[in-house]
């Protein structure tokens, strides 16, 4: 990513605010040491209040299995379909699914798992989650990338590249979002390797 900035849009008055994401051409984020995932510590508060999601939201393989969570199990996923927003204030877009492989755990060996849904481009980083005790919800993983058959069509004059989306996404557990989020929270966290 070349960007010395992102802009996100804040919801609440719905106006765009830069958070700097690079400095004097250096990386401000914190990636996983393996896995697809990158987090980035805020140096000043936004300018609108916004709770941040407590670490006892990100599930752990002991949260998952408190949860009872298996194949079947149902899911909510918060995405872009298409780069689609729900609203003018830009908030993405809830859509149900269910845990479609097995084995889901442990996460040692299984670091991702399938989650059925309608799936589209704009999936990518979307927060996976339950409904969690108190009726807050438990993020269970993230959405990495969706499956499809490709299809190769010849005819006589013509030939043809058919995608047949397969209604599937690649999740990753939530445990390796959680363990980049208190990498990120130490000092110094994105100068280090």
């Amino acid at each position: 990513m070349p960007y010395e900035n992102m802009t996100i849009s804040l919801t609440d008055h719905c106006y765009d605010y830069t958070v700097p994401v690079r400095r004097e051409g250096k990386a401000l984020w914190v990636r996983h040491a393996t896995e697809d995932v990158a987090a980035l510590r805020l140096s000043e508060p936004p300018p609108v209040p916004v709770a941040a999601l407590p670490l006892s939201a990100i599930a752990d393989e002991a949260g998952l299995t408190t949860a009872g969570l298996h194949i079947c199990s149902p899911l909510f996923v918060l995405t872009y379909p298409q780069r689609f927003e729900a609203n003018d204030a830009g908030f993405a877009v809830a859509r149900p699914g269910i845990i479609a492989s097995h084995p889901f755990l442990p996460i040692r060996a299984y670091h991702t798992y399938l989650a059925d849904f309608t799936t589209f481009g704009g999936d990518s980083g979307g927060p996976v989650f339950v409904a969690g005790t108190n009726g807050h919800p438990l993020l269970i993983g993230m959405v990495l990338a969706q499956f499809r058959h490709d299809e190769q069509v010849t005819m006589e004059y013509e030939e043809r590249s058919i995608h047949h989306p397969l209604g599937l996404g690649s999740v990753l557990h939530a445990q390796f979002v959680r363990d980049t989020i208190e990498r990120a929270a130490k000092p110094d966290a994105a100068n280090s390797k």
